[in-house]
């Protein structure tokens, strides 16, 4: 993070939100990771596994699932960073469907100071 004075300045583009919820992930078709999300955005999220993610690397592709009463996600990301010591990985969304848009667009609304997508 950088800073303006003693102010933190946000880089990403989209706000996140602290939320866990549990995330399975794939990143080849012969392997499932289960992991609990960290944080999430309208662009990405950032999850927290249970194993050193050395089975992932930046640039790899992921295919994502959330299934929550209150949050449902589906699609493909990209690793975007790996933190070995905390099993910790970056994921950027690169395609999501109508309904997983629809269901982030429901869940960011209970926030009052996120606005919705443009979607």
């Amino acid at each position: 993070m950088t800073y303006s004075g003693s102010q933190p300045v946000e880089r990403r583009a989209n706000t996140r939100r602290n939320v866990r919820v549990p995330i399975c992930m794939s990143p080849n078709t012969s392997s499932v990771i289960i992991g609990t999300t960290q944080d999430i955005s309208l662009g990405g999220m950032k999850v927290k596994t249970e194993i050193t993610p050395t089975a992932f690397e930046t640039g790899d592709k992921v295919i994502l699932s959330v299934s929550e009463d209150y949050l449902k996600c589906e699609g493909q990301g990209e690793i975007l960073w790996t933190s070995p010591r905390g099993g910790s990985v970056g994921i950027k969304f690169t395609q999501l469907d109508e309904e997983t848009r629809r269901s982030l667009d429901e869940f960011f609304r209970l926030f009052v100071d996120v606005p919705a997508s443009n979607r």
